[in-house]
């Protein structure tokens, strides 16, 4: 299978965030111990964890902020005992949505952390 079928099967869910916060709540954490779980089983498997922000806020701001939720994400999943130089990060602002409705439904969904697998 090549990585991008995999990425295609999307193996590894995305998490969430509140309105302008990088903290992980609950159900991202269970997210990720779920994403851990599939990372140690296969474990030469590397990622990119992309912080994403809904359109509100500046560029500037909203990179700022896509890069502490991409972080925050990381550091999670290596206290979950995932070695960090598996895991990449970047910061997406705004600039790649899954939703264009300027409505609250649809901003939820583009604060993510969103990933992509790179090797196998």
């Amino acid at each position: 299978m090549s990585l991008s079928e995999l990425n295609a099967q999307a193996p590894l869910s995305n998490v969430f965030f509140d309105y302008d916060q990088a903290e992980l709540l609950g159900p991202a954490r269970a997210t990720l111990q779920q994403n851990a779980e599939w990372l140690q089983r296969w474990s030469s498997t590397r990622i990119i964890v992309e912080g994403h922000c809904d359109e509100r806020g500046t560029n500037e701001y909203n990179l700022g902020l896509g890069e502490r939720r991409a972080q925050a994400v990381r550091e999670y999943l290596t206290s979950l005992g995932i070695a960090a130089g598996r895991v990449t990060m970047v910061s997406k602002g705004e600039e790649e949505p899954v939703c264009t409705d300027e409505t609250e439904s649809c901003w939820t969904r583009n604060r993510r952390g969103n990933f992509i697998i790179t090797a196998k």
